[in-house]
Formats: C-alpha cells, structure tokens, sequence
C-alpha cells in the first residue's frame, strides 16, 4: 500500500458540508509542498485552500475563478474560497487519506495553481496568518534556488 505524500497541486475531498450535510465534501488543493511550521513549533505543514461552486446570485470571492476543463473534477464554474484557506500538519492530512475521510483526486494543473496562488495574496478575504504562511513558504523556494 502507497501511503499519500501531500504535495504542492495535490487535490482532495474534505468533508466541509454545514452541520446538516457532514458528508458534503469540497476540493481543496495543496498550494504548498510540506514545510516545518514556525508558527505551529516546527511541524510540517502544508497550506491548501477550498473551491465551491459559483453561484452568481449568493456572496463569493471573485478573486480566481475557475471553469471546467481546469481540473477533472470542476465540472462548474467554480471560486477560490480562500477564507476558508488552512494551515494544516502534514501528518494529519496522511492519517485523513489513510482513514478515507480524505479522498485524493488528480493533480491539479501547475498553471493553475499558480492562479490560485496570486489570488491568495490579492484577496481580501485571505486570512493574514494564511498570507504570512505563503510568503514564508515563498522565501524558503526562493532561497533553496
């Protein structure tokens, strides 16, 4: 059995329905590969963020939005929803796929993460600590080239 390395483009389902619909599951994508977290005491962690349907008629983030064909599993159009961004230890997304609560899907186009990625510093509704995440993270590639 292959165990799941979370890594940058990396896409899986995470329950993230309301508290009627615990079973829903939106795709989120690893926007980074695993790093030691300052803020968190060292442990890795990766940084991904979540994708809903657009709905034109209800509140959205239209910093990046996304159409079929960007990925296998957009089948809609579809916004970044980069408030609910997170910061999450890379072994707890290991024991996520390994328990199936987690479902991993295709790798996601580099391209377009790299969209996403320009929103997550742009939008409004990124969280700081998710941004300061980012540009630590950003630092680190750059000084490691």
């Amino acid at each position: 059995m292959t165990v799941f390395q979370p890594v940058r483009r990396a896409t899986l389902l995470i329950p993230s329905g309301p508290a009627h619909d615990l079973d829903r599951k939106h795709l989120f994508v690893i926007l980074t590969d695993p790093v030691a977290d300052p803020f968190n005491g060292g442990k890795n962690s990766i940084l991904l963020t979540s994708l809903s349907t657009l709905d034109t008629a209800l509140p959205h983030d239209p910093t990046c939005i996304l159409h079929p064909g960007d990925h296998p599993f957009v089948a809609r159009d579809s916004y970044v929803s980069y408030r609910d961004s997170r910061i999450i230890e890379t072994a707890k997304i290991i024991n996520g796929v390994a328990s199936g609560v987690f479902v991993v899907k295709d790798l996601m186009d580099s391209r377009i993460v790299d969209r996403i990625c320009v929103g997550l510093s742009t939008s409004q509704q990124t969280a700081e600590k998710i941004k300061r995440f980012f540009r630590m993270y950003t630092a680190l590639q750059q000084s490691n080239t």
